[in-house]
């Protein structure tokens, strides 16, 4: 992701984190489905840069990895289950969707060659 897309994910993590004024749940599921998901992210980099780096991948290179990702992402999700009175299920769950939503609107804003 460019910087300009690192910006608008902070602006998107900001301006869900204010539904906090609203209602606290949804703010506070919303910041920790959001913060998963660029913990998500940079896990991601951060492993497949590695594997890239050293030239030679199994057909299981990848396989604790990814299950290791949806394992914290159904913690996530059972924790706000668990803790309703904290955590908006739902927010939290969009929230984990955060880099899919941010690259969809800066394609959208920013068109390539503008």
């Amino acid at each position: 992701m460019t910087k300009r897309t690192w910006i608008t994910a902070l602006v998107l993590i900001l301006l869900g984190t204010c539904s906090v004024f609203i209602h606290r749940p949804v703010g506070f599921g919303w910041l920790l489905g959001s913060v998963t998901a660029v913990l998500l992210y940079k896990r991601n980099e951060w492993f497949w840069t590695g594997v890239l780096d050293q030239r030679s991948a199994t057909q299981w290179t990848g396989f604790l990895h990814f299950i290791v990702n949806y394992l914290l992402m159904g913690g996530v999700l059972v924790l706000s289950a668990l803790k309703p009175e904290y955590f908006n299920i739902f927010a939290c769950a969009v929230g984990l969707f955060l880099i899919k939503i941010t690259v969809t609107i800066d394609m959208l804003i920013h068109r390539e060659g503008e």
